[in-house]
């Protein structure tokens, strides 16, 4: 675990750095232009996925490793790769950026605060994980605030550059954090490489992602927002970042298996995700093509 300790925030920092290549101070500044979205948006994932998280842990008798680390999941801030989910869907890719980048620079002192709130209450004693607040927000601070400043530093004097490396940085990135977790499993102590109650975990994983799409979808209802934008929050609030969660989990907290939870949500969470924007780009398809056949029809 000495080698996860070590290695795993020098991963999360380059992969936040990635983040901050994708950010321009625009993406602040909306928060102060569109406050109703960005700021409720940010405080309903806050507020919302935790308590929901519990709900499907208990109701599917989860196992206590599997609901600490799905926990984890639901307090970290949205994953990068929900900006271009919504881009490829045709929402409202600005507000995507902004909540992302919103989520991320709070994550310092959000996800750790409620993580240690959330177990404390919903998982007491039935999983030993004390979170060390202060130490938590101070790795953190250095894991995300600084590589997210960086690489808006980067962006701003090399645009072209970074536009055009940041794909490649992303996958290799994803490589060295596979890498990581294998090290980290094969390294673990034996009690703590435990898959028992996986196949529940799998299924929780899927009702999770669901009930945040929505969650997501209501909370833009009730903030009154426009269609691409609700279809926006159902991705931002279901699409996690699991790099941070699993960096947590292996470095913060010295414990490889809450980390497990995240890998069983990438299997199933980032899929239904991308299911998502197909049926949305399916189904906003599906009146063009009609207009354009009978506009074919009604030719000489």
């Amino acid at each position: 675990m000495d080698v996860t300790a070590i290695t795993g925030p020098i991963v999360l920092f380059l992969l936040m750095t990635i983040v901050g290549m994708e950010l321009t101070p625009a993406d602040f500044r909306r928060v102060l232009q569109v406050p109703r979205a960005v700021v409720g948006g940010t405080l309903a994932q806050w507020l919302l996925l935790p308590p929901m998280t519990w709900a499907v842990v208990t109701l599917l008798g989860v196992n206590p490793v599997f609901g600490a680390g799905a926990v984890l999941v639901a307090v970290s801030p949205g994953a990068g790769i929900s900006n271009i989910l919504v881009a490829v869907a045709r929402a409202n890719t600005a507000l995507s950026v902004s909540l992302t980048a919103t989520a991320s620079a709070f994550a310092v002192l959000m996800l750790p605060l409620l993580a240690s709130l959330v177990m404390g209450l919903f998982l007491e004693d039935a999983v030993a994980v004390e979170i060390p607040v202060a130490l938590l927000i101070g790795q953190l601070a250095v894991s995300l605030l600084l590589p997210i400043a960086f690489g808006m530093w980067l962006r701003a004097r090399n645009p072209w550059d970074v536009l055009r490396y940041t794909v490649l940085l992303q996958r290799i990135t994803m490589i060295v954090i596979v890498l990581v977790i294998a090290v980290g499993v094969a390294l673990a102590p034996e009690e703590q490489v435990n898959f028992e109650g996986s196949g529940v975990a799998f299924v929780a994983a899927g009702v999770w992602t669901l009930a945040a799409m929505a969650i997501g979808w209501g909370t833009a209802l009730v903030l009154r927002l426009p269609s691409d934008d609700r279809f926006t929050f159902l991705i931002e609030f279901s699409a996690r970042n699991i790099a941070v969660a699993t960096i947590v989990a292996m470095s913060g907290l010295g414990r490889i298996d809450l980390s497990f939870f995240s890998g069983v949500y990438f299997a199933i969470g980032y899929p239904l995700a991308g299911a998502a924007v197909w049926l949305r780009r399916r189904l906003s398809d599906a009146p063009t093509a009609i207009a354009e056949a009978e506009t074919v029809g009604e030719d000489p």
